[in-house]
């Protein structure tokens, strides 16, 4: 159970109704919970939503590859809802099951490329620390520009943040959880 109320239109300032009226909702045409429950806060959801949607177009990642970055994380800090709600994300992007799966143990798989694999190194020494060694920042640096460096940092830092959030607050995911092994219904 949510640990707050879910924000309706009319809990937000009349200045913010914009922002609600272009949430994403869930099937029954509610904002999606992690909005629901950031929209107790409405200009802070506007300003996450202002920085988390660029970083999407804007990280120097294709769609697989962020997804791949956002799952890592998801995983990394057992993110439920992030980790469901991004599982249809990725397959959308591109994503097998299998390597969404691999994901778990992406050192031992074969199904990640020299790119990905710095990607990931990247991710979990990130989230392991706020100082990624260097042979870790080379390893990413050596197939991005500096602008990608950037923008793959602070692509993990806001899902860091925002697993943080979804944990802290016990947002659940809309629908029946996917399972960490994609083995319920999905």
């Amino acid at each position: 159970m949510t640990r707050l109320p879910k924000a309706a239109r009319a809990d937000f300032p009349e200045e913010l109704y914009y922002v609600f009226d272009r949430l994403p909702t869930a099937a029954d045409g509610t904002p999606m919970n992690i909005f629901a429950a950031m929209g107790n806060n409405a200009g802070l959801l506007r300003s996450y939503l202002r920085l988390a949607n660029p970083l999407w177009a804007q990280c120097g990642l294709d769609a697989e590859r962020r997804e791949l970055v956002i799952l890592r994380t998801a995983i990394l800090h057992r993110s439920v809802y992030e980790w469901h709600q991004h599982v249809r994300i990725g397959r959308d992007a591109g994503l097998s099951d299998d390597r969404i799966i691999a994901l778990h143990n992406w050192q031992a798989s074969t199904l990640f490329s020299e790119f990905e694999r710095a990607i990931l190194g990247y991710v979990d020494a990130l989230v392991a620390s706020d100082h990624p060694a260097q042979q870790i920042h080379d390893g990413l640096a050596k197939h991005l520009s500096a602008a990608g460096v950037v923008g793959v940092n602070l692509l993990v830092g806001t899902y860091i943040m925002t697993a943080k959030f979804l944990g802290a607050m016990e947002v659940e995911p809309e629908t029946t959880f996917v399972g960490w092994q994609l083995v319920e219904n999905s």
